[in-house]
């Protein structure tokens, strides 16, 4: 075998040893609830918990329910429009957070303007809702049963307790009964701002993790959304991406309430 054919040989060798563990690497997503202001000195779920078990999954990247236009912002800005643990991780990660939130095809590409929550059509309809009072009296009896539930799920979390599915299933039903109770209505129009919401989180979520194959991603995000979000990123992606569940990282950081 002559000088020339080793080294051919060797190099090959290099090749086939890089393609296997290229093709072996694993996209790891982990999919965290956050309960926003609840978690303010929360016995069981609070602000330190969250990042501890971000920090446990020792992700590449962390994603925020910031929108991407907005998370290099400055602090003002951000403290008007986004919840503390969003920030807080934004900066606690600052070079490997990026943001997925979405709030309307209006404002995108732009900063968002110091009277859009004051001024956003959905929030207008949810308070006249709330003072319609022809519309209550059809509001179904399920619908604040399921709602004192999901308080009182918010109220006594864990990080366990919170991502056992029950609160998923609780949301799932409200959304529903809501669609139907509002259906035909002006407040149609609540649920079809959350649902495109949804749908472009999630199509965010997913260009991100296309663009990341082979990364550890975490996914912080309201609780609301973790359910879609876990199964829109499964239908997507099937195998190939882990979604590591959370007890692995509770077992880790040792916040074990079930």
């Amino acid at each position: 075998m002559n000088y020339h054919f080793k080294i051919f040989v060797a190099f090959m060798a290099i090749l086939v040893l890089f393609g296997k563990s290229h093709a072996t690497s694993q996209t790891e997503v982990v999919v965290i609830a956050s309960m926003h202001g609840a978690h303010k000195n929360h016995a069981g779920y609070n602000y330190e918990t969250l990042y501890s078990i971000v920090q446990s999954f020792k992700p590449d990247f962390v994603g925020v329910e910031i929108r991407s236009e907005d998370i290099n912002s400055d602090l003002s800005y951000l403290k008007s429009n986004y919840p503390a643990e969003m920030i807080e991780l934004s900066q606690r990660y600052k070079g490997k957070a990026f943001g997925f939130n979405w709030l309307g095809h209006e404002i995108e590409n732009q900063s968002i303007p110091s009277d859009y929550w004051k001024n956003l059509r959905v929030i207008q309809l949810s308070k006249e809702l709330d003072a319609d009072i022809e519309v209550l009296k059809l509001q179904p009896k399920k619908l604040s049963e399921l709602k004192k539930v999901q308080e009182d799920i918010i109220r006594s979390a864990t990080p366990a307790r919170l991502h056992n599915g029950k609160y998923g299933e609780v949301c799932r039903e409200i959304d529903s009964l809501e669609e139907q109770w509002l259906k035909n209505t002006r407040y149609t129009e609540i649920q079809r701002f959350n649902r495109t919401r949804d749908a472009e989180i999630g199509k965010n979520i997913i260009k991100f993790i296309e663009h990341n194959r082979g990364k550890r991603i975490a996914l912080v995000l309201g609780a609301d959304h973790r359910t879609f979000a876990v199964e829109n990123i499964t239908k997507h992606f099937g195998e190939q991406v882990l979604i590591t569940p959370i007890t692995k990282l509770v077992e880790i950081t040792g916040n074990t309430g079930i």
